[in-house]
């Protein structure tokens, strides 16, 4: 009798837990399904069509990193990256702060932060600007931002 009613009782344990670990699938694929809903944490940037539909007298955003360190600021200003573009014969037709947003980072003193300066450009100086060490916009996530002081 007691063999019986030990058998009963793992069954109803395996039972038990079987039905939690299905549970907890269900709720990974809602919370999947969440994440994944169109437009539901995306960036406020109007979409940049990919470089080989382009015609040269088309624009195109491109970013860099600020250089500013958390806790510490300094970096480039905007300012200061503008005058970079256009000292090397990049036009530039609007300057704008941005923060990535398709990477994490961690909050800590010295670390990078997730600024960037941004530049509408003609896309005829796109690999112009690329030699000074920009790149596409459209290859990251990003929303336009206040531009931060960078004194510490």
């Amino acid at each position: 009798m007691l063999k019986k009613r030990l058998s009963f009782l793992w069954v109803w344990a395996l039972i038990i837990s079987v039905a939690a670990c299905g549970q907890s699938r269900e709720e990974k694929a809602m919370e999947n399904e969440v994440e994944s809903t169109p437009g539901a944490a995306e960036p406020e940037v109007a979409p940049t069509p990919p470089a080989a539909t382009m015609r040269p007298g088309e624009m195109v955003w491109i970013y860099r990193g600020s250089g500013s360190k958390q806790c510490e600021g300094g970096g480039m200003t905007l300012q200061q990256s503008q005058a970079k573009l256009s000292d090397n014969g990049v036009k530039v037709q609007e300057s704008r702060c941005g923060v990535r947003t398709d990477r994490m980072f961690p909050a800590v003193c010295g670390a990078p932060t997730g600024d960037i300066l941004m530049h509408l450009i003609g896309m005829d100086a796109l690999d112009a600007s690329i030699e000074l060490g920009y790149s596409p916009a459209e290859k990251v996530q990003y929303q336009f931002a206040a531009c931060r002081d960078n004194s510490a």
